[in-house]
């Protein structure tokens, strides 16, 4: 979603949409973007759509820890990032609309990504010293 494109592809024409400075979690966008790679372009729209509206949850694979189990996903962890679904549903909507304006026929997300950007140090006010990075 962010930061340099350096995706290399085979195909020869493609739409791209990038956001940048998200105010959002890094792991929720990871997981959301997992969620709809390699997926057709109709489908992950409609699937976003709906996550957004928390009628579906998102599979958390990797940034799981202390997540529950959903039935909806086969008693897999996952959740309802609905700020990052957000997020990640305009960037799509955009490339998808940039396709349509190049005249692509069917389309599918080849490559997305979240990519962290730069954390801010924060020193504790008072007491012993600890670092925070936000």
């Amino acid at each position: 979603m962010s930061g340099t494109y350096a995706y290399q592809g085979k195909a020869t024409r493609i739409a791209r949409a990038r956001l940048t400075g998200v105010n959002a979690s890094y792991k929720d966008l990871c997981e959301v973007c997992r969620s709809v790679r390699r997926k057709p372009t109709d489908y992950a729209l409609e699937f976003l759509a709906s996550a957004a509206r928390g009628e579906k949850a998102i599979r958390f694979a990797r940034h799981n820890s202390g997540k529950g189990h959903r039935r909806e996903l086969g008693g897999q962890s996952g959740g309802f990032p609905v700020k990052s679904v957000k997020f990640v549903l305009g960037v799509v909507e955009s490339a998808f609309a940039n396709a349509n304006k190049l005249g692509l026929g069917e389309t599918k997300i080849a490559h997305i990504i979240a990519n962290k950007k730069a954390t801010f140090p924060r020193m504790s006010p008072k007491g012993r010293r600890i670092r925070h990075d936000y």
